[in-house]
């Protein structure tokens, strides 16, 4: 067992050699690209520090909200993310996509049952990481997070806690996390000035609660994510870029020859 995850964190550190360094905005501060909760966390988040984001209502089984926010953060970073997991990495490419990180980025492991947490603790400890994202099923005790807590700070990498299972509890686990948070969805807008016989429901809105910050107040806020769409650029084949109009499209469509013709 302890060769089996020798050999993962040899992998893990030749991914990441391979990788672009980590450079990231700010020295200290991870902007979470939302005005109203980077002015009132001075900025965004602590880097090099454990956060908790929690799941609300029906999202606290998938954790698709938490999941994108998280990914929505780490969009404006470079470097390698560690996406770890206990059983599978429920993921969505095409979201995680949307929500501005570059999906090329994550590097995804699965950890065996009951070694999730020191498979963080390890990630932590590695210097070339970007970021930690753990798909936490079961809420760490005040200790593991206190161990996962002083990895990030010796190696200034930023762990981010995605908890499902604790998500509906009214009184989260006592944690040493820097910050705690619970996202969940709110209700649209409707809008009216659509041409249709009825309102259409807006844009997606999330409510964003802070429900703990170390050396600050908490907060609540309703916001609405940017959603990043792609486009794509569909090359034409060498022997048809730049060729002429034939002069037959010029003729009209009474002396097509052909099974349409009039």
């Amino acid at each position: 067992m302890h060769q089996n995850k020798t050999d993962t964190l040899d992998l893990l550190r030749e991914k990441i050699r391979r990788m672009e360094a980590p450079q990231h905005t700010s020295a200290d501060r991870l902007p979470t690209g939302f005005t109203a909760i980077d002015t009132h966390l001075d900025g965004g988040l602590a880097q090099g520090c454990v956060h908790e984001v929690f799941s609300a209502g029906r999202d606290s089984v998938f954790s698709s909200r938490s999941a994108a926010f998280v990914a929505h953060v780490l969009a404006r970073t470079t470097g390698p993310v560690i996406w770890a997991s206990e059983d599978y990495p429920d993921l969505s490419a095409p979201g995680i996509r949307q929500s501005g990180l570059n999906p090329g980025r994550l590097l995804c492991v699965t950890s065996r049952k009951g070694g999730l947490e020191a498979l963080c603790e390890d990630v932590l400890n590695e210097r070339g990481v970007c970021a930690l994202v753990a798909d936490i099923r079961t809420p760490l005790t005040l200790t593991q997070s206190r161990r996962l807590v002083l990895a990030a700070s010796r190696s200034h990498v930023s762990g981010f806690l995605l908890c499902r299972t604790a998500g509906a509890q009214n009184d989260p686990p006592a944690s040493a996390s820097m910050t705690r948070w619970r996202i969940g969805g709110s209700p649209s807008t409707l809008r009216t000035d659509l041409p249709s016989l009825s309102p259409v429901a807006g844009a997606e809105r999330w409510a964003v609660e802070l429900l703990r910050h170390r050396g600050g107040p908490g907060g609540t806020w309703i916001i609405t994510p940017t959603r990043h769409d792609p486009t794509y650029s569909l090359p034409v084949a060498a022997p048809l870029a730049d060729r002429a109009t034939p002069e037959t499209a010029a003729i009209p469509f009474t002396q097509r020859t052909g099974a349409l013709r009039a």
